[in-house]
């Protein structure tokens, strides 16, 4: 196979792990949140009270996506929107107690889910795995640094 054809494949193939691994993160008990929106309610879980900036940067999505996941989570009770003490144009969104309760409960279905999808690679793999994800996303942050200039 050439190793465009090879590129190719490896795209469908992560995008159809990635497919399978959110249907199994429905199926296990996470119909409350979607995959993203537990990620930020984590955020917020972890460091509290954020910018919507900073947590669509600390997410790694569109300042867009984020107020789309916020109002959900806002919507759900999970979190609320604050105003910043000392400048009021700036907002804030922090947990809520509900949804603070809400991470507790799935850490350790979040675990247990993890296990049996990458529980069968060896260390050495996610090792492995983990350093080419972190290659590819350094090359993908230059490109856009590129293009953006």
């Amino acid at each position: 196979m050439s190793m465009r054809n090879e590129i190719l494949e490896l795209e469908m193939l992560f995008k159809k792990m990635l497919r399978t691994v959110q249907n199994e993160w429905q199926k296990e008990g996470f119909p409350k949140l979607g995959r993203t929106q537990y990620t930020a309610l984590e955020k917020l879980h972890e460091q509290g009270a954020l910018r919507l900036s900073d947590l669509a940067d600390s997410i790694h999505v569109t300042c867009g996506a984020v107020t789309g996941i916020s109002d959900k989570l806002i919507e759900g009770g999970f979190a609320r929107r604050v105003r910043d003490t000392t400048d009021r144009r700036v907002i804030h969104l922090e947990i809520t107690p509900l949804g603070r309760e809400l991470i507790e409960q799935l850490a350790n279905k979040r675990a247990e889910l993890s296990g049996l999808l990458y529980g069968f690679l060896t260390d050495e793999e996610v090792k492995q795995l983990s350093s080419l994800y972190r290659k590819i996303l350094t090359n993908v942050e230059y490109i856009q640094g590129q293009l953006s200039t």
